[in-house]
């Protein structure tokens, strides 16, 4: 359901994006309107869309930094060794994508954004799909188009598994069967890692979840930690709360 009061606050917070939010709303086809699109289930977004708190270039530079320390951190503290494949599930253009490849012997970015995995290609190196990329791929570094509720891949394919910001935008009907893949293809004793959103404020492309809820959507895995997503210091000014109201969870087989 629709926080109507929260995009209130958001727009008097944000002006600038009241125009495109509305052009959007009235020409849902139109190249100008707000930073996402909801085609069908699936919700994707311009390169500029992601991490969307950040007004300026140096509060993304920031927020950048402060995720993937966080991410980092987490990684630190629960994995035992290094995995021998991992797979991020929503990476988009690869925001996140070579921070992860660090911690595994080989990474695979998924998402259902050709446009978007065709950037992370130009920066990044190679995509298995059709769609034309001529660049050598980065070591241990694949992008491949799939959709969360669809992944490409056998039974326990992989060690580690992470979702940033993602299943926040998997609409309800289709949520659980998400989960499902996702836990079929992480291997019995892997790593799961998802910044998602756990409360208020809802949107008409975010769904917000409770822990409870992602607990019964990740069983039998074990919720082995919680952590507040890390933000860059601007970032209560941006938004309406003074806190993020995603959070890290952290799961194992």
């Amino acid at each position: 359901m629709v926080d109507a009061l929260g995009l209130i606050e958001r727009g008097l917070n944000r002006p600038d994006k009241i125009p495109r939010y509305v052009v959007g709303l009235l020409i849902p086809s139109s190249n100008w309107g707000p930073e996402w699109r909801r085609r069908g289930d699936v919700v994707q977004f311009e390169p500029g869309g992601y991490a969307s708190s950040p007004r300026t270039r140096p509060e993304f530079a920031s927020n950048l930094y402060h995720e993937v320390a966080g991410l980092g951190s987490v990684l630190d503290d629960h994995l035992e060794g290094t995995p021998e494949r991992s797979i991020e599930v929503g990476c988009g253009y690869g925001r996140l994508s070579p921070w992860i490849a660090e911690y595994s012997e080989d990474h695979v970015g998924v998402d259902p954004d050709e446009d978007a995995l065709e950037r992370a290609v130009e920066q990044y190196g190679d995509i298995d799909s059709e769609c034309g990329a001529e660049t050598e791929p980065e070591a241990g570094l694949e992008f491949v188009p799939a959709r969360a509720d669809s992944i490409p891949f056998p039974d326990d394919s992989f060690d580690l598994l992470v979702t940033w910001t993602v299943l926040q935008h998997v609409p309800d009907e289709v949520i659980r069967e998400s989960a499902t893949e996702l836990r079929r293809v992480l291997s019995p004793d892997g790593l799961a890692v998802c910044c998602e959103r756990l409360r208020p404020p809802a949107d008409d492309h975010i769904w917000p979840r409770s822990l409870e809820t992602y607990q019964r959507l990740f069983e039998p895995l074990e919720l082995v930690d919680v952590r507040e997503r890390p933000v860059e210091p601007t970032w209560a000014e941006a938004m309406d709360t003074m806190r993020p109201a995603e959070s890290v969870l952290v799961f194992r087989g």
